[in-house]
């Protein structure tokens, strides 16, 4: 009996510490972080490192380089600090932005008006008032028709034109409403021709657009009416027949006519 339970006894033992191995070495594996290997290429780019507004120069302390997924680097990209000096944005820049050529334009060439315009566009500016003017709700980046009144007819002339400057402004976070003295428009040469044209030889007016309607409505007043359908043509009477009295002679006849 005494062999028996001694046995019995070392093998508990032995069953214990194996479990507990076995146990410690499941603990351990469920505690290893999992490491995934993936090979994957990077490319360093610049990026904004803070928001800018069209316009502004571009400092050191305004971008800074990051690596990215080749796959991600769109074309065009800026993969150097150099490549950055003596810049200014075109359009507006948020913090983590990569840096393209097409959004940046060279500092000096012109004011910065000039590098926001698209190729191929003119800026021109036209005087306003508080009435014309939209009573001073308009701001950079709006969008406006252009109305012509001349001997008591107003017709829309352009549409959709873009807001580039009001007054000396061409960026602002203000949406309140200012009173300007002028309105600087992105136009095509042919428009410029026309606003010109306009507002020399009558009145102009603004009118402020919805930023998200693209369709060019014209006055329904101002077209044309059908052409109201015409009269048929009278038939042309037909000539009396003169009177005649029939005379007859013996066994001739004949058709005399008589006057009225």
């Amino acid at each position: 009996m005494k062999t028996r339970t001694l046995l019995l006894f070392i093998l508990s033992v032995i069953f214990g510490l194996a479990a507990a191995w076995m146990a410690n070495n499941w603990l351990n594996q469920q505690n290893r972080p999992l490491v995934t290997q993936v090979d994957t290429e990077t490319t360093r780019v610049v990026v904004a490192a803070i928001d800018l507004v069209p316009g502004a120069p571009i400092e050191p302390l305004h971008v800074q380089l990051r690596e990215i997924d080749s796959r991600l680097v769109p074309p065009g990209a800026l993969t150097s600090l150099d490549q950055v000096q003596n810049m200014v944005a075109k359009n507006n820049l948020y913090r983590g932005d990569v840096l393209r050529k097409e959004r940046l334009a060279p500092l000096g060439q012109g004011s910065t008006l000039s590098v926001l315009l698209e190729p191929g566009m003119r800026a021109v500016t036209v005087r306003v008032n508080d009435v014309i003017g939209v009573a001073g709700f308009l701001l950079p980046g709006n969008r406006v028709d252009i109305l012509f009144t001349e001997s008591n007819m107003t017709s829309t002339v352009l549409h959709n034109l873009k807001v580039l400057a009001v007054d000396q402004t061409q960026h602002t976070d203000e949406n309140r409403p200012k009173l300007v003295r002028a309105v600087t428009l992105e136009v095509t040469p042919e428009q410029a021709e026309r606003l010109v044209n306009a507002s020399s030889n009558g009145r102009i007016q603004l009118a402020l657009r919805n930023p998200n309607d693209e369709q060019d409505v014209m006055a329904a007043a101002l077209a044309p009416e059908p052409a109201a359908a015409k009269p048929a043509a009278a038939q042309p009477r037909a000539k009396p027949r003169p009177s005649t009295v029939d005379l007859i002679k013996g066994s001739n006849q004949q058709q005399v006519p008589v006057k009225s």
